[in-house]
């Protein structure tokens, strides 16, 4: 799952750090049309070369409905979903948002996409390394609330400092403490032919965190003409990701383990 979570990273690095160039030089248009060739080009890649496992063909005809099986996975998953739900609505408000403001304080409009996408590159370089460490030590809640909790704070600076360079940095690095660990989790709640399932509830809370929450810190942006409000609800969003995880650490800690 580490080394899952640089795919995403690395990808909005490459967007931040070349699409505004991009822009600047041969019109807003291109960087559209080369995500859109991309994504053809993954596509055909896809179904040309994945093959579903002839034994798991056989496990899936044994299988319930999709409502059984809902039944089966339990709440502590939906928890995970929703600690996801907050942090992705936090990072894709920061990722809307923060070129622009950025611009407003003075930099160029390619400096503004670099700053941007500075965060994402502790989950690039240290996702691996936190998925080694969740292997060894688990207590996963843990790193999350050590990485909300950080962002929640690097947030709020926004309101009271310069140093942006600074707080981008860290946000990269704190940032790699969560994605690895809620995608450790599902392994650990749920049982092996519910996986799939388990994976599409995140999958789903994540999809919801990011249609929602660039809305909502937009209006805020604005009904007070600032970024100030905006950057609390963003830094809120951070601390709902601390909150939600440790009702899945209650959860399970309840729950007997099967001999």
């Amino acid at each position: 799952m580490g080394i899952f979570n640089t795919g995403v990273p690395l990808g909005s690095v490459i967007c931040f750090g070349l699409f505004g160039k991009m822009g600047t030089l041969w019109g807003w248009r291109t960087p559209i049309l080369l995500t859109g060739i991309y994504a053809l080009i993954t596509a055909i890649l896809l179904l040309s070369f994945y093959q579903l496992p002839s034994s798991q063909t056989l496990e899936n005809e044994k299988r319930g409905g999709l409502y059984q099986s809902l039944a089966e996975m339990g709440y502590p998953i939906w928890w995970v979903g929703i600690s996801w739900l907050w942090f992705n609505a936090a990072f894709i408000s920061f990722a809307t948002f923060a070129p622009n403001f950025f611009f407003q304080k003075g930099y160029t409009i390619e400096q503004s996409g670099f700053l941007t996408g500075i965060p994402l590159l502790g989950s690039l370089f240290l996702s691996p390394f936190m998925g080694y460490f969740v292997d060894r030590f688990r207590h996963q809640e843990w790193l999350i609330a050590i990485g909300g909790i950080a962002l929640s704070i690097l947030i709020l600076s926004f309101n009271f400092s310069s140093s942006f360079l600074l707080l981008v940095t860290l946000m990269g690095i704190f940032s790699a403490m969560i994605p690895a660990p809620i995608y450790s989790l599902p392994p650990e709640l749920l049982k092996p032919e519910n996986l799939g399932l388990g994976f599409g509830v995140i999958s789903t809370c994540s999809s919801i965190g990011l249609f929602i929450a660039p809305y909502l810190i937009g209006k805020a942006r604005d009904l007070t003409g600032s970024y100030g409000f905006s950057f609390v609800f963003i830094s809120l969003f951070f601390l709902l990701t601390v909150i939600s995880i440790f009702f899945v650490h209650r959860r399970t800690k309840q729950t007997p383990k099967k001999p």
